[in-house]
Parts: structure tokens; C-alpha cells; sequence
């Protein structure tokens, strides 16, 4: 995030009620080497190390308004704080049914995307390591961070693209059901700009990992044990219908 700039903390100094939370213990956490004081962060392109930090837009009844999921850049914060401060304003409107609400909500991401210049869209750019990953992640089943073209070649969308379209799968979710987890599923789970000092490690955050990676594959194994039971069973069925 980009929150040291002056222009950014009094935008949300007015507009916004503000609290933090430790994710080092959660299981969407991703892992990272931590800063030393006497380090500058590295700028880096719109969501990256998504996993890492999460700036989460809230309504007074805890309703998800929206989620900036990693690194974002001034201009575009401050652009993504202003959509959500619209989308406030519809969300609490008392001459709108929530069925319209509902209705308004997937067009208002889509107008708030084709505003974006094409600057914007270049700071969206994933980083070469998570742009790997995610064309690896392409083999092994679909995902929603690319688009097919009418001739089959497939296309990884930027970033605030990949927010904008998950946001509109959570429309005006509460807090407490909104799946964080696989909303943040882009890109690696490693994230480090830190190049030259590797400064500390997040042990919880590792923890996490260790937790995370552990319950995915036993849903792996308990998945490919269902699919073989399941042929079996069909298998079974057509020998039957054959006798």
C-alpha cells in the first residue's frame, strides 16, 4: 500500500473510519521476508503480494464494499478508495431495492474498468514470477485470471481486472462470509522485492503455509479417491446395462 503519501492519509483521514489486523496467522497469508527499519519498501505493480497485505472497504455493518489485495500505487489507490466510496453510497441508498443494488453492482465494476487508462492497467501488470506461476496454474485446470480469444488462445487478465471480476462474484458479502482465502489466490505464494537483505521471517506466516499446503493436499487426495470411486461405480453401472 501506499500509505505514507500525504495525499493518500488525508483522503482517508476524511472518509474513512480506520483499523488494522495481523494476518501472519491466517491461512490466506502468503510468505515474504520482512523489512529491516533502516530499508525502503520497493515500488512494484498494482496487487502484487497479494497474499501479504489486504486493504478491505467496509460499511458501517461490516458489508465488504471493496478489496485492494497488495501493493497499490498512489493514483490508484486513491481511484479504487473513490469507486468505494460510491459504492457506499449505493449499497446504503434507501430508494434502491437490493435487487436492483444487485442489478447496478457488476456495471458499476465494469464502467469503473473501461475508465481505467491504459497507465493504469500497465501498473496492474503481474510480476514475471507470478505471471509463471499463474500460466502454470493454467495446466492444471481453469482459472479466472485469464480470458479465451475467439481462437482459443488464452489471456491473463491484469490485475485490477482479476479484483473488479472476484468482487463482483461477493456482492455486498459481510465480513464474517466473505472467502478472503481464494480471493487472494493469484500469483505466488512467495512474494519478496527484497533482493539484496533478506531481513527477517514471519514464522506464523510460514506456519500458515505449512497448515495451508497440508489441508490442500489432503483435499487433492480425498478428491482423486471420489473421482476413482466414482468411475468404478459408472464402470460397474455400464456392465450392468450390458448384461
Amino acid at each position: 500500500m501506499t500509505l505514507p503519501d500525504d495525499e493518500v492519509l488525508t483522503f482517508l483521514d476524511d472518509n474513512f473510519v480506520l483499523g488494522t489486523k495481523n494476518i501472519q496467522k491466517e491461512l490466506h497469508v502468503g510468505l515474504s521476508h520482512g523489512y529491516s527499519p533502516k530499508q525502503s519498501a520497493v515500488g512494484t505493480t498494482n496487487g502484487a503480494g497479494g497474499r501479504n497485505v489486504q486493504f478491505v472497504v467496509m460499511a458501517p455493518d461490516e458489508t465488504v464494499l471493496h478489496v485492494l489485495p497488495g501493493f497499490w500505487h498512489k493514483e490508484d489507490l486513491l481511484t479504487e478508495l473513490r469507486f468505494a466510496l460510491e459504492l457506499d453510497k449505493l449499497y446504503r441508498s434507501e430508494s434502491i431495492t437490493m435487487r436492483r443494488k444487485l442489478e447496478m453492482l457488476p456495471l458499476m465494476h465494469q464502467a469503473h474498468l473501461r475508465r481505467h487508462g491504459a497507465e493504469e492497467l500497465v501498473r496492474g501488470d503481474w510480476q514475471s514470477f507470478d505471471r509463471q506461476h499463474e500460466e502454470w496454474r493454467l495446466t492444471q485446470g481453469p482459472r479466472d485470471t485469464f480470458y479465451a480469444l475467439a481462437d482459443g488462445t488464452m489471456v491473463l487478465k491484469s490485475i485490477p481486472e482479476v479484483v473488479h471480476e472476484r468482487m463482483v462474484a461477493h456482492p455486498f458479502e459481510k465480513l464474517a462470509d466473505f472467502d478472503l482465502e481464494s480471493f487472494v489466490d493469484y500469483g505466488r505464494p512467495f512474494y519478496d522485492n527484497n533482493w539484496n537483505d533478506k531481513g527477517r521471517e514471519f514464522r506464523a506466516a510460514r506456519t500458515a503455509n505449512s497448515k495451508r499446503e497440508k489441508q490442500q493436499e489432503k483435499e487433492r487426495k480425498e478428491a482423486a479417491k471420489l473421482a476413482e470411486k466414482e468411475a468404478r461405480a459408472a464402470e460397474r453401472a455400464a456392465r450392468a446395462a450390458g448384461r
